[in-house]
């Protein structure tokens, strides 16, 4: 059995196997966030038909304001521990230390805010909901440098594990609880356990063990990192969450209601497999940072591959949502498939600007990562601004062009560095987009013609059906990009 300090302490080498378990390692990941991902799906199913949309409204206001919690309590830490080539065990006990003593403080900032939080919003539940959202980021800070030590050691199907199985054990008990009759206090505890879960699954799994904080000249430089980093993530999340936060002081709890319920399912079939590949993606680039040829050439073939699986399924997620979620949600629900509609289509292109990351921890500039989250803040505060006076739907228009505005742009400032242009990026995905967009529109002129015969089930299935068979005659078919189909079907043939 290998040490704990060969294990997850061992400097980064470039080899031949860094492509085949990036992809190996893409793949699990991916498909272990999809597993989260279904379970949260599930909770979003069976709490949709046990709660009502001012109950999600209200949560998702507390969740909106602190949604950039995480990435402060991680302080980019996480993203220095992966990204470095020598790492010590009493430099991983420091960040693990300032972690916790960070989530602890924004706890506290949180608890002591609740009764003002209330007073803005005019709802007296959010001063108690934020007091007991407050212990989810007080457990946050001791998981962080764990899991990075999991993912440095390119352990992603263990990471995997431990995020499904705290999933499915904290949807257990919001369940248990919204069948109890305890209403929005359901999806208040549900990340409160999750955190917990988490936790102790990433203490089980990796070995090591924190101990006395060691603060010399490479901590800080991981600091000032992990500053950038942390800069750019609560930039980026806030501006993601200023829809709902906008929408909450102009239309109230149940328009928050249908929009954040668009804005899950969205996030826990599209945005968690591209957050799952960040991770993934930084990790295995990051072993190349000493050669830029290799890492340009490895960067446009992980993109490309990407590209091939992630475009079309939000292409079909915008296509189906209108008659999904009557469906899985109940009619009630029936506005949000009109906005997941719309905010599907931010896929398309955040996959794009998604690989940004890549680029930015890989090439060790952190600090323009920071000042492209500034950017994207103030440009999405200009269109949900823009957005507002036109409602749910105005605002789900308002970010989804955004995200195509900022796109490419994103990666020609993030690959700069490197020598990655807009010119290399469009090459590696341009047969994956004209393929998506033929086949969103082939399956939206079908739904309003031939389609409109059928209903339910039935018109969901055509639609895949006809939306898949498009894309493939364009990319594989017209484009005859054969690889992103082998590359599968080795790894497939590896894993029998």
């Amino acid at each position: 059995m290998r040490t704990v300090a060969e294990l997850y302490f061992g400097d980064h080498s470039v080899s031949g196997e860094v492509g085949r378990l990036a992809v190996r390692g893409g793949i699990i990941s991916v498909v272990g966030g999809y597993g989260s991902a279904a379970l949260q799906l599930i909770a979003a199913v069976v709490l949709a038909r046990l709660l009502t949309p001012d109950d999600f409204g209200v949560v998702a206001i507390i969740t909106a304001l602190t949604s950039f919690a995480p990435l402060l309590i991680d302080f980019g830490m996480a993203d220095a521990t992966i990204q470095r080539s020598r790492i010590t065990p009493g430099q991983v006990s420091s960040l693990l230390w300032i972690s916790c003593a960070i989530g602890l403080a924004v706890a506290g900032v949180l608890a002591g805010c609740s009764s003002l939080i209330a007073s803005v919003y005019h709802d007296p539940r959010l001063r108690s909901i934020a007091l007991y959202s407050a212990l989810t980021f007080a457990l946050s800070g001791l998981s962080g440098q764990h899991l990075s030590l999991l993912r440095r050691a390119l352990q992603f199907a263990t990471v995997a594990k431990i995020q499904f199985v705290a999933a499915g054990a904290s949807l257990l008990i919001a369940i248990a609880l919204a069948l109890c009759g305890a209403g929005y206090w359901a999806l208040v505890v549900r990340p409160i356990s999750n955190a917990g879960f988490v936790t102790v699954g990433a203490w089980l799994a990796c070995r090591w063990r924190p101990g006395m904080p060691t603060f010399d000249g490479e901590v800080k430089s991981m600091i000032a990192f992990g500053l950038h980093v942390v800069g750019f993530g609560i930039t980026y999340s806030f501006s993601r969450a200023l829809d709902r936060l906008g929408l909450g002081l102009f239309y109230g709890a149940q328009q928050v209601g249908y929009y954040q319920n668009a804005s899950t399912l969205y996030d826990n079939s599209i945005f968690s497999a591209l957050s799952q590949l960040h991770n993934v993606g930084a990790a295995a680039l990051s072993r190349l940072q000493s050669d830029h040829s290799v890492l340009r050439e490895k960067y446009t073939s992980a993109l490309s591959m990407t590209a091939f699986f992630m475009m079309p399924a939000a292409g079909v997620l915008s296509v189906i949502a209108p008659d999904l979620i009557p469906i899985v949600l109940g009619p009630q629900w029936r506005p949000t498939g009109a906005l997941l509609a719309i905010l599907a289509l931010r896929g398309v292109f955040q996959v794009i600007e998604g690989s940004q990351g890549w680029l930015h921890l890989s090439l060790g500039r952190a600090d323009r990562w920071k000042n492209w989250g500034v950017l994207t803040a103030v440009v999405q505060a200009g269109a949900v601004a823009c957005g507002i006076p036109f409602g749910t739907t105005g605002v789900a228009v308002a970010v989804t062009a955004t995200s195509a505005l900022i796109a490419l742009p994103s990666i020609s400032y993030a690959g700069r560095p490197g020598g990655v242009g807009v010119t290399m990026v469009v090459r590696a995905i341009h047969p994956q987009f004209l393929g998506t967009a033929t086949c969103i529109a082939a399956g939206w002129l079908a739904k309003e013609t031939v389609l409109q015969q059928f209903d339910g089930i039935w018109r969901i299935t055509a639609s895949v059906v006809l939306c898949a068979a498009v894309y493939l005659l364009i990319v594989v078919g017209v484009f005859r990009l054969f690889n992103p189909l082998g590359v599968i079907l080795r790894l497939i043939h590896q894993l029998r």
